[in-house]
């Protein structure tokens, strides 16, 4: 017996749930209609993939789907490459997707989410009559069936009509998310002769508009076929010389009254994807309406159990498929919630499906691992009440990420789906009627003769997954491939007669599955499938590349979830140093989009070659992955693999390895501070003029940084000295020269060009003000910058435990640079309570402040008045109460124990004490800084701001918790004039980039 058989599952739905799914009813419904009894699941499938005409003919008369015609023949052939299905058939995507009239319009059907922007909500009659209307705009442009209607569009409510208009016409709808280059979008676009072009030119969650805008120029550029580009937004109007209109206006000026929505044949085009394949540009498959229709109605149905009441939210972007999977939910009743934008932390989704009272989640692997990784436990921190089910496709779900999500989540079923863009659905998915196994995807797709092709790895039970019968969300073939060519050797070249899918799959005895990655080339890297081929032409444009391969190593990432490794051969006399590899990067963002971007670029002597002089990109992925290299003798240079085996750059992280291995002893000063460096930073090589802030370098590099210094010299400088010294060559010569100063100022200087007054920013609780070096860099205003630092960073100074108290010493500080005013304060977090009360002791004083920035600074609950203070507490204690009822016992009793654990520390924290909870990280930290974090935490707690008669501005963050304390009602009756600033982001993400960079912009305009 196999491992996959000896398992025990970790939820098994209920009688009841069985009972009432509409897989049970469709069962039901067959059985009753053909006279045959199932007995399980399995022989259900096996009818439904022996019969699979009669089952879709069965199906298409349960599911009250609107057509007309005759579903005879079901299928014209047996042949999956030539099959054709309900060719006597005519339907209209839209009509099917928005059918329904009275209360039914009543009923939400979206909900649209972008940063703190508030939700776009229509009823099902609204997004109906905004279509029609969208519809009607179109046709006035010409629109008529076939023509092509291309998209770049953020996932948002007007995207989502705009689909619809351009299917209810019969149009063939394409899209494109904004961040993706212009070089990708016209390798994509240009292949389709589109007669319009729809485009987002505005949103505060990506670019600056005017980058939006030139980059739909550039499109549109190479796009000669355009009649018009018609805009989602007000952003600014590109340059280009088409036509140029706005959806709103055309929409306000067209008429609505009755659909004219045509029946359209089954197999008339509706949608076109992108496939990036190993070679050659992008392939344009073409997916009918009938087929793109029915399957997904079937998934979301039956295997989805989706119905009317259901609220469904899957992170996506219109770039993949599964935004067009989520608006077909739309036919099963169901309201579908959209979110645009950045990710602002690991909990951003788990809040917006608490929020919106989600019951089917969608996601992926990478998404979960960041969030077990985070330490962040959704169903202990937020309301899931409503949710039933999660989904996660994109990549392999691994074993621990199922007790991941049934232990800190919720115990629902965990779904793990896996087709592509490819069919526009799902070869393997879940099922609402059958158990959930750790690591195993539940079923096969009904009506989908799904196999693992034999011989085709070393291990018996994994093969190639293959779909030997017809189905009707085939693609209808290539758009521009008129004689079938490419997509025969696409799909039916390798194993002639049946669908080859490119992945390698294994099947329990059950039906359960396990994918085990990619068979082709093509990498998925977070759901994204990325073509290497694309990664290579885009690498053209940098001389120093000579030869490339781009390779997925699998289970390689920090966060979970595979890497992309990029392995170069550079011209004669170049060197991967830190310079070139930033550069490979941001090259392959612009012109591509981030999932171009490679997680390791690596420079290696040599490639694998075949003895035709072809790179054997299969050879270097079984390398990095451990795997053996299979027919090694057709290959002219097979050793070249050793040292790519042995290449310290294509490690995969060891998170249990307790220290970093020892450095070779009597290197020289700067070599060893390079090694140290490239170690923490996790790039070889770094050069010795490289800068440690260029370097994205972070505050918890740093303290490790110049603790293994102190461990290496035994000398003992602060970690400011990173600003005065951000270099290799700059720290070696401060280590070497016996007269530089070790000692602590609280004063530090982030930036001393400008010629205006200085800014002072104090320090967050921690004390140190690494993490202030971005907002001082993206400060768009001619100032220095300083920033104070706590005085127990210096292990031999005690730190102040009051806000008083460290006012008083940073104003000795600031006067002894500036004697007078006028002054401008700033404090990050716990620092906006410090710059407050310099702030106030200097107007009592007489002196001018002419600016006080609260950095999203909070002020301690127990300021609140007590009736809002009470009402705060229940709001929480009725958050705990519906979490303990909706976690199993065991888990209720960890849960009361970790909010008892927070409580007293919150007791001892008000008490002055130290809490007995470290934040994550902490433990790296020297004692002296854990304890200055702790005096932070106290000073914090125990801070009672007084009046201030001026203007103070709040930076406050879009994205807050929802139990915390709101502190802009303390702050508005601490100031006289309180000026709030909304900036992207949460506590921690809004002074990093790209969030920081609004920050600095709009600090730059008050300064």
């Amino acid at each position: 017996m196999d491992g996959m058989s000896r398992r025990a599952a970790i939820f098994t739905p209920g009688p009841a749930i069985i009972t009432a799914s509409q897989m049970t009813a469709f069962l039901q419904f067959c059985a009753a209609r053909t006279g045959r009894r199932f007995a399980d699941h399995g022989a259900f499938h096996r009818f439904s993939v022996g019969e699979f005409r009669l089952f879709w003919r069965l199906f298409l008369e349960w599911s009250g789907l609107p057509w007309e015609g005759s579903v005879i023949p079901a299928c014209s052939d047996e042949r999956c490459e030539h099959a054709s299905f309900f060719p006597n058939l005519r339907l209209n995507y839209t009509e099917s997707l928005l059918q329904g009239g009275g209360r039914d319009a009543q009923r939400p059907a979206l909900t649209a989410c972008s940063g703190e922007l508030a939700p776009v909500r229509l009823t099902r009659g609204e997004l109906r009559a905004r279509t029609l209307r969208a519809g009607a705009a179109l046709s006035a442009l010409g629109i008529v069936p076939g023509d092509r209607v291309v998209a770049i569009a953020g996932n948002t409510a007007e995207a989502v009509v705009a689909a619809l208009a351009a299917t209810a016409l019969g149009a063939v709808f394409a899209t494109s998310a904004p961040e993706m280059g212009a070089t990708s979008v016209i390798a994509r676009f240009g292949q389709l002769a589109p007669a319009l072009l729809l485009c987002h030119l505005r949103s505060p969650q990506r670019a600056a508009p005017a980058l939006t805008a030139e980059r739909v120029a550039e499109v549109a550029r190479a796009l000669p076929s355009l009649r018009a580009i018609v805009a989602l937004d007000d952003g600014p109007a590109p340059a280009v010389g088409v036509p140029f209109l706005r959806l709103s206006e055309m929409m306000a000026a067209a008429p609505g009254g009755a659909p004219p929505w045509p029946r359209l044949p089954f197999n008339h085009p509706c949608f076109i994807m992108f496939s990036s394949g190993t070679t050659g540009r992008p392939k344009c498959l073409v997916h009918g309406i009938g087929g793109t229709l029915i399957e997904h109605v079937k998934e979301h149905r039956l295997h989805c159990d989706l119905r009317a009441g259901d609220k469904i939210f899957f992170h996506t972007s219109t770039a993949w498929m599964m935004w067009h999977w989520q608006l077909s939910a739309l036919a099963s009743g169901a309201e579908i919630v959209l979110h645009d934008g950045p990710l602002a932390d690991p909990g951003a989704l788990w809040r917006l499906v608490s929020r919106e009272q989600v019951t089917v989640f969608g996601t992926s692997p990478a998404y979960l691992q960041l969030c077990q990784d985070a330490g962040f436990a959704p169903g202990r921190e937020l309301s899931l009440a409503s949710l039933r089910a999660v989904l996660s496709t994109g990549s392999v779900l691994h074993d621990g990420q199922y007790d991941w999500v049934m232990e800190s989540v919720k115990h629902v079923p965990l779904q793990s789906i896996s087709g592509g863009t490819d069919i526009i659905g799902c070869f393997v998915l879940g099922n609402p009627n059958l158990p959930v196994y750790r690591g195993e995807i539940q079923c096969r797709s009904l009506a989908l003769d799904v196999q693992a092709q034999p011989g085709a790895t070393e291990n018996a039970r994994v093969g190639e997954l293959v779909c030997r019968n017809p189905f009707p969300s085939r693609p209808l073939g290539l758009h521009g491939d008129a004689g079938g060519a490419g997509f025969h050797a696409a799909y039916f070249g390798q194993n002639p007669g049946v669908w080859t899918h490119g992945d390698f799959i294994e099947f329990t005895a059950e039906g359960t599955a396990r994918i085990h990655g990619r068979s082709d080339g093509v990498l998925n890297i977070r759901g994204i499938r990325v073509g290497p081929a694309e990664i290579y032409r885009l690498l053209r444009s940098i001389p120093e590349i000579r030869e490339a391969i781009a390779v997925e190593q699998a289970a390689a990432m920090e966060f979970g979830g595979s890497r992309m490794v990029l392995l170069l051969m550079l011209r004669e006399g170049t060197i991967l140093d830190s310079a070139l590899t930033l550069r490979i990067k941001k090259e392959l963002g612009r012109r591509g989009s981030p999932a171009h971007v490679p997680d390791v670029i690596a420079q290696v002597r040599a490639l694998p070659l075949t003895h035709s002089g072809k790179l054997s990109a299969s050879a270097v992925r079984d390398a990095i992955n451990g795997r053996k290299v299979d027919n090694l003798e057709a290959l002219r240079n097979p050793d070249c693999l050793d040292a790519i085996r042995r290449h310290p750059a294509l490690a995969a992280p060891d998170r249990g390895q307790e220290a970093p291995p020892a450095l070779p002893a009597g290197l020289p000063l700067v070599l060893l501070l390079q090694a140290i460096w490239e170690r923490i930073f996790g790039i070889v090589p770094i050069g010795p003029d490289d800068n440690f802030f260029d370097l994205d370098g972070r505050s918890l590099l740093a303290f490790i940084l110049f603790t293994e210094i102190r461990k290496l010299t035994g000398r003992a400088f602060p970690v400011t000295t990173i600003f005065e010294a951000p270099t290799i060559a700059g720290l070696a010569a401060r280590l070497q020269d016996d007269n530089s100063a070790d000692a602590f100022s609280c004063l530090v200087c982030l930036k001393r060009e400008g010629a205006g007054r200085p800014l002072f920013i104090m320090h967050g609780f921690g004390g140190n003000v690494l993490e202030l070096a971005k907002p001082a860099r993206f400060l768009r205003c001619d100032r220095p910058v300083y920033a104070l630092q706590a005085r127990g960073l210096d292990p031999a100074q005690e730190p102040h435990d009051r806000i008083e108290d460290m006012a008083e010493h940073y104003l000795g500080e600031i006067r002894a640079l500036q004697p007078h005013g006028p002054y401008a304060l700033a404090g990050f977090s716990t620092g906006g309570l410090v710059a407050f009360e310099m702030a106030r002791r200097l107007v009592r004083g007489g002196e001018v402040v002419e600016f006080v920035g609260l950095l999203d600074t909070e002020i301690h609950e127990r300021n609140l008045p007590p009736t809002q203070l009470l009402a705060l507490q229940l709001k929480r204690g009725a958050h705990v109460a519906g979490r303990l009822c909706a976690v199993s016992p065991a888990r209720s009793i960890a849960y009361v124990r970790r909010i008892a654990s927070l409580a007293l520390d919150g007791a001892r924290i008000r008490s002055g004490r130290s809490p007995r909870e470290r934040l994550p990280h902490e433990d790296l930290l020297p004692p002296h800084y854990v304890h200055v974090r702790d005096s932070g935490r106290r000073a914090f707690a125990a801070y009672a701001p007084g009046f201030y008669p001026g203007t103070v501005t709040l930076f406050r963050v879009r994205e807050r918790h929802p139990l915390s304390c709101d502190p802009l009602p303390l702050w508005r009756a601490a100031a006289a004039e309180v000026e709030v600033c909304p900036v992207p982001g949460t506590h921690v993400t809004f002074i990093e980039e790209p969030n920081v960079q609004v920050l600095g912009d709009e600090m730059g305009r008050r300064l």
